[in-house]
């Protein structure tokens, strides 16, 4: 208990710098640092509420966004999936209905993956579930003396480890984000900021097949690789808790859910990253730009690894940039890559323009280092393609910020024609006087 009246009265010195999002600045912190203490972490973001399809209904004058997924309803036996009982006949017990309108892209899902899944123990069967690192900065929520991984710990345990059990989810996604909008760079879990709605308050996107997307941190405010989690597929499943007699635990732990699969990393086993990465002689394409693995909630598209031509892609602090996203095209959009490094998809909705730091807390910062500039371009671009893609909101912005070098023709704003034209003179200069 004491511990987490620690961490609550530290939140103001965690959260000191102004977080960027449309939650209190506690809930803020408790989040970032992947805090359990409520029936789903980081419940506080969470914008819809998961009501049955039978009740949901104006609630004391609230305009409830219910009827925007009514025509997305699951089939009959989406939620009565089993794991045990699951194959590639019924796609894995994998439940997904989308839809689209002019604005926004709506996603009704069941959460359980396409593809099958092997038990899964964080530390190892047998082992608990906290790190050495939690332990030692005392953020343990369930300790190995009371749970053990492959024990009978409620409905989703198997004696070789943990799977998943279904569980609803929706989402209402912004087709198309603005880059120029005034209060960016955003909190990453941020959904009412950006125009968009979500019942999962911990996630940050949505892949392709509506598998919610997390954060870097795993319990405690760790990274993932940091706490040595093994992940196949860039995925795993909270922990199974509904037999635990919870007054045994600590203050602070997670109340008795079952198990829920979401993302963490890349999740390399999806087709996207298959196509990338199987060898040239059977249609592979490591030398071109990667494909599209789903949306961050302020409507930027997620891709593989690679930028255009097989390069590295040159991002800025929250893990994104401006280029095309198709190496048949120089339409130029904002966009966010994979990497198999923190952060592993995004740390804050960008652009960043510097200050990414400001959406993070003291003690979990999962910035990108960045390109060195306010505005993060992928080298080659045509600068001409990326002020007509600013211009829909704003045809001035660029010329704001100092950007990277980028375009082979010219540079990408005022700030850096200034510096140009500065080195032009001075190397004019000492040829003059070379040859003088």
């Amino acid at each position: 208990m004491t511990s987490l009246w620690l961490i609550l009265l530290l939140v103001p010195l965690y959260a000191e710098k102004h977080h960027r999002s449309s939650v209190e600045e506690e809930d803020f912190v408790r989040c970032h640092m992947a805090l359990r203490d409520t029936p789903h972490m980081c419940n506080e973001y969470a914008n819809f509420k998961p009501i049955s399809r039978e009740r949901r209904q104006v609630e004391e004058g609230e305009e409830f966004p219910a009827d925007e997924f009514a025509d997305l309803e699951l089939e009959e036996g989406c939620m009565k999936m089993k794991w045990a009982e699951v194959g590639p006949d019924n796609n894995w017990g994998h439940c997904l209905e989308t839809k689209q309108d002019d604005s926004f892209r709506y996603i009704h899902t069941n959460t359980v993956p396409d593809f099958y899944y092997n038990p899964y123990c964080p530390l190892g069967l047998g082992q608990g579930y906290c790190t050495p690192e939690e332990k030692e900065r005392n953020k343990c929520y369930i300790p190995e003396e009371i749970v053990l991984c492959g024990g009978d710990n409620g409905e989703g345990s198997t004696p070789y480890g943990d799977v998943w059990v279904p569980h609803e989810a929706w989402y209402k996604i912004p087709l198309k984000g603005n880059p120029t909008r005034s209060d960016l760079p955003r909190d990453m879990y941020d959904a009412e900021g950006v125009g968009a709605v979500k019942s999962d308050g911990a996630v940050l996107g949505v892949a392709t097949n509506g598998i919610g997307i997390r954060g870097s941190a795993t319990f405690g405010g760790i990274s993932i690789d940091e706490a040595k989690f093994q992940l196949i597929c860039g995925g795993h499943v909270t922990p199974p808790l509904t037999k635990v007699n919870m007054s045994t635990l600590p203050a602070g732990a997670p109340p008795g859910t079952t198990p829920i699969y979401h993302f963490h990393k890349a999740p390399d086993c999806l087709e996207a990253f298959q196509l990338d990465n199987k060898e040239i002689s059977r249609g592979g394409t490591p030398n071109k730009h990667g494909r599209l693995i789903g949306w961050a909630l302020d409507g930027f598209g997620i891709y593989t690894f690679q930028d255009i031509g097989g390069t590295a892609p040159v991002v800025d602090e929250c893990g994104g940039h401006f280029g095309p996203v198709s190496d048949e095209s120089d339409e130029v959009v904002y966009h966010y890559h994979a990497r198999p490094h923190v952060p592993y998809t995004l740390a804050c909705q960008g652009p960043a323009l510097g200050k990414c730091d400001e959406t993070q807390t003291n003690t979990t910062n999962f910035c990108h280092f960045g390109c060195g500039a306010e505005v993060c371009v992928q080298p080659g671009t045509k600068e001409n393609a990326l002020r007509k893609y600013l211009a829909t909101w704003n045809e001035t912005w660029l010329d704001s910020f100092k950007s990277n070098r980028f375009s082979v023709v010219g540079y990408s704003s005022a700030a850096m024609r200034v510096e140009f034209l500065e080195r032009f003179l001075m190397v004019t200069a000492i040829m003059v006087a070379h040859f003088m």
